[in-house]
């Protein structure tokens, strides 16, 4: 009798360390407490080419990032209060029904909202805030050309640059190969940064003198000839001009149209679930 209670027991013993042992998946090859990582967990971490070394650091990155969370983790779940987990899960659920609803919002936005905002619209919005566009930096419309102090035909393309008209900057564009750089497009507004990165002549010491509204100036350094006119000058606090907050003007159009449809989905959707008795508050 006691030998049998003897291979009872021993069987028990032997099921019971089967048992651990099946727990424990045959594929782990990296475990932390109750977690782990397979071959084929491991093997997706990797790019398509890599080399051995590239493995060795991605690897062992990853799994010392992997190791760390899920201890932390578990050490968490056994060390903070029961209430404390139960807030976070909570604050957890929450934030995967926000991701949820917030990825389901951009893809019905992305598939059905209208984008193009009318000039029309730009237009009439700029007149109504017009007040609120002040500018916090100085602007300018300017052109210049900057050529090498050997060009031989400096004349040449001064007289060009001066005259301004739509035939000579075609023949100038003919010939901005010859140009070390060039800007000549002075009707858009640019900011006044951009002078002193293209024209070095021209500094924030000396650019009271240059810039101002419809000068011409040809200048000379040891790395050019610049041939530089602007057209006209916008200081800081004044108006800013349509063209230049047009994109902003248009994003604020747009994101007002992506609120609106956003309240009216949510709206029709609750409309809809009523309609449906799939949403229901029963008193």
């Amino acid at each position: 009798m006691r030998k049998l209670l003897y291979y009872i027991a021993f069987l028990l013993l032997l099921s019971s360390c089967e048992y651990f042992q099946q727990a424990q998946p045959v594929d782990a090859v990296v475990i932390a407490g109750d977690a782990y990582l397979s071959q084929e967990d491991i093997e997706n971490l990797l790019p398509e080419q890599y080399t051995k070394e590239d493995s060795t650091i991605i690897v062992s990155s990853y799994i010392n990032n992997w190791a760390t969370e899920r201890l932390l983790m578990q050490n968490a779940r056994k060390n903070i209060s029961l209430s404390q987990q139960e807030q976070l899960d909570k604050l957890i659920e929450k934030y995967r029904f926000e991701l949820y609803s917030q990825a389901y919002k951009q893809e019905l936005t992305k598939q059905n909202l209208d984008t193009v905002i009318k000039l029309a619209a730009i237009e009439n919005y700029f007149k109504q805030h017009q007040k609120d566009f002040k500018l916090n930096e100085d602007l300018v419309q300017f052109r210049y050309i900057q050529l090498d102090p050997l060009y031989t035909d400096v004349d040449m393309v001064d007289k060009l640059f001066n005259k301004g008209s739509i035939d000579a900057f075609k023949k100038l564009d003919s010939l901005s190969l010859g140009f070390k750089s060039h800007f000549l497009n002075d009707s858009i507004w640019v900011q006044k940064n951009i002078v002193f990165n293209r024209v070095t002549t021209i500094t924030p010491s000396n650019e009271e003198r240059y810039i101002k509204d419809n000068k011409y100036w040809k200048l000379e350094d040891s790395v050019g000839v610049y041939l530089v006119r602007f057209n006209n000058v916008l200081r800081r606090g004044d108006n800013a001009p349509l063209s230049y907050v047009k994109p902003t003007i248009k994003q604020v159009l747009l994101n007002r149209r992506k609120l609106n449809y956003i309240k009216k989905l949510e709206k029709d959707l609750l409309d809809d679930a009523i309609k449906s008795k799939k949403f229901q508050i029963k008193s």
